[in-house]
């Protein structure tokens, strides 16, 4: 196992391109990682202005508004040089801004003009946070996806342990201990939960169907009394670009079951950093109501006593990633 592990790694390192441009120039999150992410297979200190040239390299544009195209092409491109300088200023302003956040748990030193490494000995937190950018990075480490996934569900279950520590929370994914088909787990989980379920809805999931439909991690607190109107979580876990659709998927669980006085509360565990320098979301308007949302920084705070070791695949895909180098293009 450990073989094919390996394996892979060096198949993906092999044919590592990270050249993705983003839909969306005002994305910062996205490409604040993206900054990072060359920052380590450079090993070496990256300038802003070499973040520009990469990009524009490989085909980001910074178009000017119509009326300015009718001056001299030498100051269009004074014009179009200050609109790259302003656009990678806020990027760097942005990595600012999550130094401060995560504090000693970010792996990175960043200035006005630019981002390296810190020198010493990378603590189990700071690798976990690279290991959270890879996990939002999948299009780069695409051969490397279901490790990644698959671990991060682990890591969002223990997180919710740590944010309930009195409660009973299982994985309900692919490293579930419910086993059997999806209708046979729904079942079984309505039994631990004390809510019955409904089965005509229940039996509409196909027979064949061994995933979870939806749900990957589930955590509830139980009463001596064994009365079921208690908090129960259900939580998808999404390192994709496109979690934000992902958060409907546990809300079939509310037709599933018959909630008891109290309805369910949905989370979403997502690698991504979606915080900005005051603490709130960037993304409010794209987050459902009734969410509960554990991104990059409160999982990095709730998982403060974890340990990410070798037993995690994943620790051996950050090291790869730290020894790697990659001269810029």
């Amino acid at each position: 196992m450990m073989k094919d592990i390996n394996k892979k790694i060096e198949e993906q390192f092999a044919s590592l391109n990270i050249s993705l441009i983003y839909e969306s120039k005002e994305q910062f999150y996205l490409y604040a990682d993206y900054v990072e992410l060359v920052c380590i297979i450079s090993n070496n200190y990256v300038s802003s202005s070499d973040i520009v040239d990469r990009l524009t390299d490989n085909g980001l544009e910074f178009k000017l508004e119509k009326e300015k195209l009718d001056g001299q092409i030498g100051q269009i491109e004074a014009e179009i040089k200050d609109v790259e300088e302003g656009w990678i200023s806020n990027i760097f302003e942005y990595l600012n801004e999550r130094s401060s956040l995560f504090k000693k748990s970010y792996p990175f030193i960043v200035d006005n003009n630019g981002i390296k490494l810190i020198n010493e000995k990378l603590s189990s937190q700071q690798r976990l946070y690279i290991y959270f950018l890879i996990s939002s990075s999948l299009k780069f480490f695409h051969k490397l996806k279901h490790e990644l996934i698959s671990e991060f569900e682990i890591i969002s279950e223990k997180a919710l342990k740590a944010f309930l520590p009195q409660s009973i929370v299982h994985g309900f994914g692919a490293n579930s201990a419910y086993k059997g088909s999806a209708r046979a787990k729904i079942k079984e989980l309505a039994k631990d939960i004390n809510l019955a379920y409904k089965e005509r809805i229940v039996n509409q999931v196909s027979k064949y169907n061994s995933k979870e439909e939806g749900l990957d991690v589930v955590g509830w607190i139980p009463f001596n009394d064994n009365n079921p109107n208690t908090i129960i979580i259900l939580g998808q876990c999404a390192c994709g670009q496109n979690w934000i659709g992902k958060q409907n998927e546990t809300r079939r669980y509310d037709r599933f079951y018959d909630s008891y006085i109290l309805p369910f509360i949905h989370a979403l565990f997502v690698p991504h950093d979606l915080k900005n320098a005051k603490g709130k979301f960037n993304f409010d308007k794209d987050i459902n109501n009734n969410t509960l949302v554990f991104e990059r920084l409160r999982l990095i705070e709730l998982l403060g006593d974890f340990k990410f070791d070798e037993t995690f695949k994943s620790k051996l895909i950050v090291d790869k990633c730290l020894e790697y180098e990659e001269g810029l293009v």
